[in-house]
């Protein structure tokens, strides 16, 4: 049901009535009313309590729940189509940017609010275009294009040297890291990411190897020290690629403050992860998809079974790591339709409960840890006055089925529909959500 304002165009001004409430925070409350003013989020008390609605637009979704705005804290805006990502260097950024656009745009009808690209050269460009409200989408964090060094992470394209060196990804020595942190900077990265871990030598898949317990470091630690030092010197944070005791090792020697994906590792480096502080960002739902994708996408035998052992350690090792007290926030790690839709961010909550958290504990995860991760929780990521109104809702109770995260049946973000129940107009008199 929806009830408008008496006057049209007066200030914008939404009440959301539901049977439940997941506040991010671990509360959970019943009968709920959440008062939106403008873009921000005024109050949190009783669906019963008629002074919330005064002046306001009520938005009554009966036995839905309300969620905060789910935050993807590892994506990545490729740009092309993830059955062939490799043609990303090849496309123009033109292409690559406007396709991004249209992704971006899934992903926040999807529920997404926020997000942490890591690893695309129109990332930046990208957020840019958000920030001046010419494309909706979530609110970005952008690392721009990778940094590793000759023959690291990401330098695995068949093509001479000389070409790959030009796309500017690639730094070998601490001077050539520190500049490319500078680089990175001038180009619009509010993060740094690089790629401490790659496959062995032999490997036919470099970025993620074929073997979690056997890969090799992608950088020395001088080279790691003037990244995180530079990156530091600026205010930034340095998320690292890292598969592999030896290399989360590394990382945390060199003044990594996140590490990506974290696992086939040790239980002491796993205690050492937890005593430190740092966050690991678990992209399950990466080598997850690929498995899946394998048969149908025609991935040879070997790709499939090293994505196979990618799934057994990572799913064990986060099992471990809950139980280690490892703090871990959400990230898909997702890279564009077919295989890996950015909007299917909900995979990662199931996952998670799929292979130790609670309900409750991934919802915490996937909102209030990702806002801790890029800086925002004083923004976004919890559902209670002050903050901004990144709010979803879905048709039932995510604490005793997860998958109903997969089609929210309202997104709100920073006070504005996105998506709404079918019907609804807006204070103003226009149709709600479904742009």
């Amino acid at each position: 049901m929806s009830q408008l304002p008496p006057e049209p165009g007066s200030a914008r001004s939404w009440v959301l009535r539901a049977a439940g409430l997941v506040d991010g925070n671990g509360g959970v409350r019943s009968d709920v009313a959440v008062r939106v003013e403008g873009e921000k989020i005024v109050a949190v008390g009783s669906r019963h309590d008629p002074a919330l609605a005064e002046d306001a637009a009520v938005v009554d979704l009966g036995d839905g729940t309300l969620v905060p705005g789910m935050i993807d804290a590892h994506m990545h805006f490729f740009g092309v189509p993830s059955d062939v990502s490799n043609t990303m260097r090849f496309e123009s950024l033109s292409y690559r940017a406007l396709r991004a656009a249209g992704e971006a745009r899934r992903m926040l009808e999807a529920g997404i609010t926020s997000a942490r690209c890591l690893g695309s050269a129109v990332g930046p460009d990208v957020r840019r275009v958000l920030r001046e409200g010419m494309i909706s989408g979530p609110r970005l964090e952008v690392s721009g294009d990778f940094i590793c060094s000759t023959a690291g992470t990401w330098d695995h394209f068949n093509v001479p040297l000389a070409w790959i060196e030009q796309q500017g990804i690639i730094a070998d020595g601490p001077d050539e890291c520190r500049k490319m942190v500078r680089t990175r900077i001038r180009q619009g990265a509010t993060v740094i990411k690089i790629g401490v871990s790659k496959g062995a030598l032999g490997d036919r898949f470099r970025p993620w190897g074929e073997d979690p317990y056997n890969e090799s470091p992608g950088f020395t630690l001088a080279e790691i020290r003037a990244v995180t030092d530079e990156a530091h010197l600026n205010g930034l944070q340095v998320s690292a690629h890292c598969i592999g005791d030896r290399q989360v090792q590394l990382a945390l020697d060199g003044g990594v403050d996140i590490i990506e994906h974290g696992f086939g590792i040790t239980d002491a480096t796993r205690e050492r992860i937890a005593e430190a502080g740092n966050w690991v960002v678990t992209t399950l739902s990466h080598p997850y998809l690929h498995h899946a994708a394998a048969d149908e996408f025609g991935y040879p035998a070997w790709k499939k079974e090293a994505f196979a052992r990618h799934v057994e350690a990572i799913s064990t090792d986060f099992a471990r790591g809950l139980a280690a007290g490892v703090k871990y926030a959400l990230g898909s790690d997702n890279i564009g339709w077919p295989t890996h839709p950015q909007g299917a961010m909900a995979l990662e909550f199931e996952l998670a409960t799929r292979w130790g958290m609670s309900a409750g504990e991934a919802i915490t995860a996937g909102t209030r840890s990702g806002a801790q991760v890029m800086r925002t929780d004083h923004l976004v990521g919890t559902i209670e006055p002050g903050k901004l109104a990144d709010i979803i809702a879905v048709p039932g109770d995510p604490l005793e089925d997860i998958t109903l995260l997969r089609a929210p049946s309202l997104v709100m973000q920073g006070g504005e529909l996105i998506v709404a129940p079918p019907g609804l107009r807006t204070p103003d008199g226009a149709d709600a959500g479904h742009a």
